[in-house]
């Protein structure tokens, strides 16, 4: 176990070898995570992050260190540029890991060059991605709404949780903002967001809440806070894509 100055320090060694291994083929470098944001605790991991030139043989790597997990996250530079403009559900957490980087070694500048081509992103690749993923999210409620015919009562929060989580993430790439925390740590971010479902934070709180709610009142809530999305969806001009015919299916 280690304390925060001593997770910062593990931080300053890794990041001094691959640069001594890697050399300039490493364009920027940092810690992201609790370790971060200065939140972690003895029993936090330690979480790293470097973006490399295409042509290094860089790779992720983890490694245990005095009983602390080390997670070494490496990518070349075209992924990252193709993850910045390539929306998918994921992408407000990829976006608040890279904008929010405690920066340890390489050039700054290049976050703004990120930042420029996310700019370059129209509102539309958004809409777009959200008309076609918004009922894909629907699985969550599905699970949790099956609970109550299956009697898995034990898997209720874990299907509470999916549902904020992506509809979190949806309400995200709607306002085209990131998430910095993982898990439900998201949450009070986003209701901070400028466009927002209606009750967003409301009905999210009671959520978050489950255990003091009936089964029922959990799934009439969880069915609402979907619904009010969908809602939202409609009054911005977006219409959810539910069906898709097998002849416009890609495979």
């Amino acid at each position: 176990m280690m304390n925060h100055e001593e997770r910062v320090d593990l931080a300053g060694k890794i990041a001094s070898l691959l640069l001594t291994k890697y050399g300039d083929e490493i364009l920027l470098g940092g810690i992201y995570g609790s370790t971060a944001k200065g939140t972690d605790t003895e029993y936090s991991d330690l979480e790293m992050f470097f973006i490399v030139r295409d042509e290094s043989e860089a790779k992720t790597f983890d490694f245990a260190f005095k009983g602390t997990p080390v997670h070494v996250e490496v990518k070349k530079l075209s992924r990252v540029e193709r993850e910045i403009t390539e929306v998918d559900i994921e992408w407000p957490f990829k976006m608040g890991m890279l904008f929010n980087l405690k920066v340890t070694c390489g050039d700054k500048a290049i976050l703004k060059k990120f930042r420029k081509l996310l700019d370059e992103v129209s509102n539309d690749t958004f809409y777009e991605f959200i008309t076609k993923c918004t009922p894909l999210c629907y699985e969550g409620l599905g699970r949790l709404k099956s609970v109550k015919i299956r009697g898995n009562t034990h898997e209720t929060g874990l299907f509470v949780a999916e549902v904020l989580v992506e509809f979190m993430l949806l309400t995200a790439l709607f306002n085209k903002e990131f998430i910095k925390h993982d898990y439900l740590g998201g949450l009070p971010e986003s209701f901070k967001f400028k466009h927002l479902p209606k009750n967003y934070e409301k009905t999210a709180r009671m959520l978050m809440n489950w255990k003091a709610l009936d089964l029922d009142e959990i799934i009439t809530l969880a069915d609402r806070f979907v619904q009010e999305f969908v809602s939202f969806l409609v009054t911005k001009g977006i219409k959810v894509k539910e069906h898709t015919p097998l002849e416009e299916v890609m495979m």
